[in-house]
């Protein structure tokens, strides 16, 4: 059985990840681990609610809110299996989450200051850079409703990706559309570049297939753009994440659509 991991705090952009996650369980028989962490803060007394707590009580006030809130959200959805963890041993989220062995992390990208105070950066970023493993971002404003127009976002330098997106999601019952964003700085000729696309097609076998060139100044932002515009749900790209950048500079570019698009974006890290 395949493992999900959902981090989370509780708020409404983590539910809709959690959301996301039970629906893609469902569908790869995966078990979901819900994890959370908190940071405790060293006093020897705190003030909680006009009441002084000891260092202890204040702490135990602290995991029995988390260990509440993990069995109300795994009353939410009786027909998966939800495993709940609090991290306690780690100064920053992002060792935390990626000591768990997931297949899939799906995570959303806005929630408490808390979770933003844990590191330099945005915590979807870093993450996507960082994991082996996919990773989903939801927004805060975005809900895993349906997946019918699937969009992939490729220089075809890198197609494992698209295999493994395939592992996760039946591509056989989506429209599946690839766009090639040109900014200008490519050398190969259009049809060479149509030519590699129904190549890619055959390849893999993709059902409903479907490619473009689409002209514009920002990878990024014409890859939003081009998704706003065509009724995309799902956003899939690779990126190269730590081990550098190459060509279009994917890994950045995967991170900056992250930042900039409310429609779900699926990142999977390419060698």
């Amino acid at each position: 059985m395949k493992t999900i991991l959902v981090p989370t705090d509780f708020h409404l952009a983590a539910e809709n990840a959690m959301s996301a996650a039970v629906k893609l369980a469902k569908n790869m028989d995966a078990k979901i681990n819900l994890m959370t962490m908190f940071k405790f803060p060293k006093f020897r007394y705190q003030l909680v609610e006009s009441a002084v707590h000891t260092e202890e009580e204040y702490y135990n006030l602290l995991k029995g809110d988390a260990l509440r809130e993990i069995e109300r959200w795994k009353e939410w959805y009786p027909d998966v299996t939800i495993e709940g963890s609090i991290k306690e041993d780690f100064e920053e989220l992002i060792p935390a989450i990626l000591s768990e062995n997931a297949d899939l992390i799906v995570m959303g990208s806005e929630g408490a200051n808390g979770w933003k105070d844990y590191l330099k950066g945005t915590n979807s970023q870093n993450v996507i850079r960082k994991a082996d493993c996919p990773v989903l971002v939801m927004k805060e404003n975005t809900a895993f409703v349906k997946i019918e127009n699937v969009l992939f976002v490729t220089d075809f330098e890198k197609t494992g990706f698209i295999e493994k997106a395939m592992s996760l999601f039946d591509l056989s019952a989506t429209k599946n559309k690839f766009v090639f964003i040109d900014t200008g700085e490519t050398t190969d000729d259009r049809s060479e570049i149509y030519d590699t696309a129904r190549d890619v097609e055959k390849l893999y076998n993709i059902q409903n297939f479907d490619f473009e060139i689409f002209r514009h100044d920002s990878v990024s932002k014409g890859t939003v753009e081009f998704a706003e515009t065509h009724d995309i749900d799902l956003i899939i790209m690779f990126t190269h994440g730590r081990v550098g950048f190459e060509r279009f500079l994917f890994g950045s570019i995967a991170e900056e659509v992250v930042n900039i698009s409310v429609i779900p974006v699926l990142s999977i890290m390419e060698h």
